[in-house]
């Protein structure tokens, strides 16, 4: 037993050399020379990005539309037929292919966890523009009431209610009363959904104006 643990360790490193004798030093460049273009390709979108490349100096550029062609083309070649031997468990597979497996099903559940966490976004996004929607509208109808209790205060000479005679216009009070508090209830309702859904959906909104007002900004009926 005690001679096993050098033995192990002899035959891992003969495994190593071996996987490193299977790509060739034509592989290797081939690999160099592909991730140098990927990383030109990353070096202009971000000017594009940055607005340093205009549309009209991009068309001065034929040989990014080469590169684009040339990136294709490696990657047809390079990249799809080992993850297809990998993935179909090819008898020609080599062991570097088949190491692959595991990696490309690690990057298909990163791939339908990152489409969930986009559609939960988008959803929680069209939530809240609803919201904002239905906030502007119970937001005029409170200053429509505003105006209206405003009117019939001058109206009533600023009585209190209990001492108005005229009982229409002390029912026309009582119903903006009911009317003003569901107003309010309904916003309250709305903004604390609103702040649930800003905070739940993952969105960095301490950095936005705007999602920190809707999280954090104070009742106005306070």
């Amino acid at each position: 037993m005690a001679d096993n643990g050098p033995k192990e360790i002899e035959d891992i490193e003969m495994s190593d050399a071996q996987v490193q004798r299977l790509m060739t030093e034509d592989e290797k460049r081939i690999l160099d020379v592909y991730d140098r273009l990927e990383e030109l390709q990353l070096e202009i979108a971000l000017l594009k990005a940055q607005g340093v490349l205009s549309s009209g100096e991009s068309d001065l550029h034929p040989e990014l539309s080469k590169y684009v062609r040339r990136g294709t083309v490696m990657e047809n070649i390079l990249i799809v037929p080992p993850i297809l031997r990998a993935v179909h468990g090819s008898n020609n597979a080599t062991i570097v292919e088949q190491d692959l497996l595991p990696l490309v099903e690690k990057r298909d559940e990163l791939s339908i966890s990152l489409h969930k966490l986009a559609k939960q976004e988008l959803a929680d996004l069209n939530q809240l523009k609803d919201i904002k929607v239905q906030n502007v509208k119970l937001a005029r109808e409170n200053a429509e009431m505003a105006t209206r209790m405003l009117a019939l205060a001058d109206e009533a000479n600023v009585q209190r209610k209990e001492d108005i005679e005229d009982l229409k216009l002390r029912k026309q009070l009582d119903e903006l009363e009911g009317e003003m508090k569901l107003s309010r209830q309904k916003w309250r309702i709305m903004k604390e959904t609103a702040s649930a859904t800003v905070v739940g959906s993952g969105v960095v909104w301490v950095d936005d104006p705007k999602l920190r007002d809707i999280v954090l900004g104070e009742d106005c009926y306070e």
